[in-house]
């Protein structure tokens, strides 16, 4: 901003020096008022936190100036949205049922952060695994596989695949933290086939002739790339516990929040009665 309004530059101007001469717009007032919408007020204290030691005045007076501008905005569309308001609304319940409902969310947040037990034993995963798995099948095709990319000109490339036809990959993780210059060897982590195809040659990788096992070889330009497949799940089937072990973690523990809610009401509703806290009137 080049040229900021007169009005706005004397607006801080007049607010730096207001309180330490103890002058005011209103003699009457304590705190003066820089902008108003209607009977809506805008006034210096609202806005003396904006500006921070060591800010220059021009900087301070651009704070100020959008600071007041969003302010007027927005209480323009509030009057706008009162004088217009439908006639069948009830404003007061509005706001005391969203009231009601934040005062609930926050306690209930406060029941699960102390009350919900979070701990989860690897047998209570594994049998609602079992019992559920059928919800989780493939949209695509998953795999753990091994990557390799090492230069064409280093010796002993056949070892490097004559190693990864291995079912014991000892050998061949051996050789190509040795040899490559890039490669994935984690070999808990799954895949995609667009992950895969992002890390080696793009025509390397045919979806169809993926399976268990498999090692595929491609040079281009100067480097060698080696895949290894180490376990293939195909979509429409079932995914490995390991695979979908954290989406079971968190429908879990949401069902043991909803659990938690639930007896949470019914116990407090089973105290209300004993303890006469409320009461039904029959009606005629």
């Amino acid at each position: 901003m080049k040229y900021l309004p007169f009005y706005i530059l004397l607006i801080f101007v007049f607010c730096m020096t207001a309180c330490k001469d103890g002058f005011y717009f209103n003699k009457k007032a304590k705190d003066p008022i820089l902008a108003s919408v209607g009977e809506r007020n805008l006034f210096k204290s609202q806005v003396d936190g904006l500006i921070h030691d060591g800010t220059s005045p021009t900087d301070s007076a651009a704070i100020v100036d959008g600071f007041v501008q969003n302010w007027i905005r927005e209480n323009l569309m509030i009057t706008e949205a009162e004088s217009n308001v439908a006639a069948d609304i009830n404003l007061n319940k509005l706001i005391d049922d969203y009231r009601s409902s934040l005062l609930v969310y926050n306690y209930e947040n406060k029941l699960i952060d102390k009350k919900l037990d979070t701990l989860l034993t690897y047998a209570e995963k594994k049998a609602y695994y079992d019992a559920n798995k059928n919800q989780y099948v493939l949209s695509h095709p998953v795999f753990k596989c091994i990557i390799a990319k090492i230069p064409a000109k280093v010796p002993g490339l056949s070892s490097v695949k004559t190693a990864l036809n291995k079912s014991d990959m000892t050998e061949a993780l051996f050789l190509i933290k040795e040899k490559a210059v890039y490669h994935h060897i984690d070999t808990a982590m799954f895949l995609t086939i667009e992950d895969l195809k992002s890390l080696v040659p793009a025509d390397m990788i045919n979806s169809k002739d993926l399976s268990n096992g498999k090692v595929i070889q491609k040079k281009e330009k100067e480097f060698e790339y080696f895949v290894k497949i180490l376990k293939y799940y195909d979509e429409n089937k079932i995914p490995p516990f390991d695979y979908i072990e954290g989406k079971i973690t968190k429908t879990i523990l949401s069902e043991r929040k909803i659990q938690l809610l639930k007896t949470y009401r019914q116990e407090l509703y089973e105290k209300g009665i004993a303890e006469k806290k409320f009461e039904i009137y029959k009606q005629d």
